[in-house]
């Protein structure tokens, strides 16, 4: 009895023209060969099962050969049958991740001196060169950089982030892509045909699109399906295929995708539900969401979107379909939402309600009004002569310096206080009657001047405070802090207000934070809408008298010399009348007391007098 072998060993390419979707770098190897300019060392990079180790085994089969043919390995003579058979002692396959060590190092710069005994190069191939340890890529690095005229080397890494700089620059690096999942799907197809197994179409396309762009990994899905399903002599259905590997079906994207397009929140979250009940990747159907967004997007921007989108022609009518009649605009709000969160449900906990909740948002913004909507809206409808008014408002008419308050209800924090109703107008006097001149004269009417309800700074201010007191979310003690002020005056749409040190300056503070509603208010009450409050610390009484002590002079040393000693006792006592007029004789201390208001009703209620002044 023969041993199985795997479909991804026995269908591995053994020609150049047996490799898929790396036709950019089989070119250049083959042409490479024909004109035997070979260079001494390569690097093949690219993701996992995409043909890295296929491609440098054909390659080693190619320089070795002893008949190629066009560039491509004959695959008859003992060389190319040896290197198929894994067996010939000139090709030799290290595994960087078992043997990355700098004694492995200096045992195969020990061998590369030797010359190849049945071949023409000794060719190295080493698998996940990445793994190598620093101190070995040390030791490795003067081999690569100048090996022996009969040695190869062919380097493979998945990581070549972690490939030293100096390693790169002496190779020629080749970057190979993930295969399109319609190449994979070709191949899966002559395989299944050759194998004599029965599968469908959309079963092969499933197996394809779980692969993500490695021909091994398709390989070996398809060697599970068999085996798995292949007994009872059926076809392989898509539906096995997407329940054995949690995978979603083209009908349930279809619908979410619908569902998304047409704001059905509720759709959106039924669908993931019924998907994660029944146990299918979530991870991949983000992915899945996501291809399917941007197929409908290219529909709409390209008009041959199939050379761009890995798809076949059944899936470019079903993205077209979905975008028959949605907003681009809608689309492409969707994927930028969407797109940057696909590490974060990787990691989320649990993925089901982070999947849910990032498409909702995603759809609350998508089909949220925008501004554009409303201003074509608004002049569709002044073409349509439902807006006239706004033909008669000049297009770069400047903002008047006042306007009349029009109470409107609005979600405000701080209500409207109306105007003050204007004073009735005096009646006009009767006129004269004409005198009995012969030409007949009348006194000119005196036209009445309407009284004005002027402001006074003081009035005011009050009703400032009385407009922020009626304010729910200003805290009530401002108001408090607002009465310390005191107004001065009221010139070119400016109320000047005076806060005295006397007061706390944290009050001061209070009231400076929410200057803002005091403009508001100030100007809801005098219909000007460029009317301030300027709010002004002053200094105050303690401040004067103590600026006062300090410019008091200082009695010369000599008269502090010549000046007698004198007891306490002896000393005569000055009459409180003397200490009055030495603080009344401050002239500069006393009138700035007086300026105080508080100060100045206090002396004329009570008929005082100011005898001392002191902080």
């Amino acid at each position: 009895m023969n041993e199985y072998q795997v479909i991804a060993r026995k269908w591995r390419p053994q020609r150049f023209s047996d490799v898929v979707g790396q036709e950019h770098i089989i070119k250049t190897l083959k042409n490479a060969i024909r004109q035997q300019r070979t260079a001494h060392a390569y690097l093949f990079v690219g993701p996992r099962g995409i043909g890295k180790t296929t491609t440098a085994r054909i390659f080693a089969k190619a320089l070795n050969c002893e008949a190629p043919e066009d560039g491509e390995p004959c695959c008859k003579c003992n060389s190319c049958v040896s290197i198929a058979a894994e067996n010939n002692i000139d090709v030799i396959e290290i595994d960087a991740a078992s043997q990355n060590s700098v004694e492995n190092i200096r045992d195969l710069r020990d061998e590369v001196l030797h010359m190849p005994i049945n071949c023409r190069y000794k060719i190295y191939i080493i698998d996940e060169v990445h793994m190598l340890s620093k101190s070995a890529w040390n030791a490795l690095l003067k081999t690569v950089e100048e090996p022996p005229a009969h040695v190869k080397f062919i380097f493979a890494t998945t990581e070549v982030h972690m490939v030293l700089a100096t390693i790169i620059s002496r190779c020629q690096r080749f970057d190979l892509k993930p295969i399109s999942s319609s190449l994979i799907s070709i191949r899966l197809a002559e395989i299944a045909a050759a194998e004599k197994v029965t599968i469908s179409p959309e079963a092969i396309s499933a197996i394809a699109r779980a692969a993500d762009g490695g021909m091994r990994d398709a390989q070996s899905l398809l060697d599970q399906m068999i085996a798995f399903f292949s007994g009872n002599s059926k076809e392989i259905s898509e539906e096995q295929v997407l329940s054995l590997f949690g995978l979603t079906g083209s009908t349930d994207l279809v619908k979410i995708i619908s569902a998304m397009f047409n704001n059905d929140r509720g759709g959106v979250v039924a669908s993931i539900h019924a998907l994660a009940v029944k146990g299918k990747n979530l991870e991949t159907l983000f992915s899945d969401i996501l291809n399917y967004l941007r197929g409908v997007q290219l529909c709409h921007l390209l008009s041959n979107p199939e050379a761009i989108l890995e798809s076949d022609p059944e899936a470019i009518k079903r993205f077209r379909e979905l975008g028959a009649n949605i907003n681009p605009d809608v689309i492409q709000i969707l994927m930028e939402n969407l797109s940057s969160v696909g590490r974060i449900l990787h990691d989320a906990i649990n993925k089901q309600v982070f999947l849910e909740t990032i498409i909702l948002k995603a759809m609350r913004i998508a089909h949220s009004v925008k501004i554009a909507d409303l201003v074509a809206r608004l002049n569709y409808l002044r073409k349509a002569g439902d807006l006239k008014f706004l033909d008669k408002i000049p297009a770069d008419a400047p903002a008047p310096a006042k306007t009349v308050v029009v109470p409107v209800e609005v979600p405000v924090a701080i209500p409207a206080i109306p105007e003050p109703a204007p004073a009735p107008k005096p009646e006009p006097k009767p006129e004269p009657e004409p005198a009995p001149e012969p030409e007949l004269k009348f006194d000119p009417m005196p036209e009445a001047e309407p009284v004005k309800d002027e402001l006074t700074p003081n009035s005011l201010w009050q009703q400032i405070v009385k407009y922020i007191k009626s304010d729910n979310f200003v805290d009530p003690a401002i108001t408090h802090y607002m009465n310390e002020g005191k107004p001065q005056s009221f010139e070119n749409s400016m109320l000047t207000v005076l806060f005295y040190e006397e007061f706390d300056p944290a009050h001061y503070t209070a009231v400076k934070k929410i200057l803002p509603a005091i403009h508001k208010a100030m100007q809801e009450i005098t219909g000007d809408w460029a009317a301030t409050v300027d709010l002004v610390h002053k200094e105050g009484v303690r401040a004067i008298h103590k600026k006062a002590e300090n410019e008091i002079p200082e009695p010369e040393p000599e008269e502090l010399a010549l000046a007698p000693e004198t007891k306490e006792e002896d000393k005569p006592v000055e009459p409180a009348a003397d200490r009055v007029n030495s603080v009344i004789g401050d002239k500069e201390v006393v009138d700035a007391v007086k300026e105080k208001e508080i100060v100045s009703a206090s002396l004329d209620l009570f008929g005082g007098t100011i005898v001392d002044i002191h902080g």
